[in-house]
């Protein structure tokens, strides 16, 4: 059997809740190979069955062999702050010649370090501005309790990209933490009227923050409905279901999510949910 089909065997345990067979299968692809992209995928597993000592060992032989070569030196580091390591993530990021692309990873590295100040110091050193460069701004002046500022900037980002799930989810979440409740239910109910996935889950993550579970689940059920890969819906879902104590059916849609996109944060924040 090779490595991808010991990964498909695998997913299909983790599936069918046989989580030792998991642990050891991990633990045998892991001990055959120094690949750093093969251990990502095995601690991206490990995650799900809370294997934090198999992680930790496998996080630093990763780090011991982390390639030379510039593309793959930031794939790694992606994963690695995807799979909630920013401060690897960032020493490998660090050494490197600052291009937008590595700066914008910075970024989203010092934010989850809460180094605020820092990343917005490198956000705005980016020099061909993208969508995703507007969040952060928005992201960072909140968090460093910059609200009217980060109003404003989420405001200017919505006018030129309103129909942008991750821009809508910015919208919402930039002015809750402003206190600001009311506009950011609002806004998510008129996206409602899109009649789309994305409407549908940004309303869901909306009834999420302010503590309404049984709708935020119906609306992320509603948008799963349209779109079976929907990712913030998943992510509204699964949280909803480990807060009502349902741990194995919101960690089986945090497995979904790393089908979807091995990794991904919103699989990782389920999961801290169902500790």
């Amino acid at each position: 059997m090779d490595i991808q089909e010991s990964f498909r065997s695998i997913g299909s345990d983790l599936s069918a809740g046989k989580i030792d067979e998991v642990r050891r299968k991990v633990q045998e692809i892991s001990d055959s190979t120094d690949d750093p992209f093969v251990l990502l995928q095995c601690v991206s597993l490990l995650k799900v069955v809370k294997e934090d000592d198999m992680m930790r060992g496998l996080v630093t032989k990763i780090m011991a062999n982390v390639d030379e070569e510039e593309s793959r030196r930031v794939e790694i580091a992606g994963a690695l702050k995807g799979l909630e390591y920013p401060f690897q993530a960032y020493e490998i990021l660090e050494s490197m010649e600052p291009s937008d692309s590595i700066r914008r990873l910075r970024v989203q590295c010092l934010m989850d370090m809460d180094e605020f100040e820092s990343a917005l110091e490198e956000n705005n050193a980016i020099k061909e501005m993208q969508v995703i460069d507007g969040i952060h701004n928005a992201e960072i002046l909140s968090a460093l309790g910059e609200h009217a500022d980060a109003i404003a900037a989420v405001k200017l980002l919505e006018s030129g990209h309103p129909k942008n799930y991750d821009v809508m989810n910015c919208y919402v979440a930039v002015h809750m933490m402003a206190g600001e409740e009311k506009e950011a239910v609002r806004y998510a109910r008129h996206r409602l009227k899109d009649k789309t996935a994305d409407g549908n889950a940004i309303l869901a993550y909306a009834m999420r923050i302010m503590g309404n579970d049984k709708a935020a689940a119906g609306y992320a059920t509603r948008a799963i409905k349209m779109d079976p890969k929907h990712i913030g819906a998943m992510e509204t879902l699964g949280i909803c279901l480990a807060r009502k104590g349902e741990y194995e059916k919101a960690r089986i849609v945090a497995g979904a999510i790393n089908e979807v996109s091995p990794g991904h944060s919103a699989a990782m924040e389920i999961l801290r949910y169902c500790d």
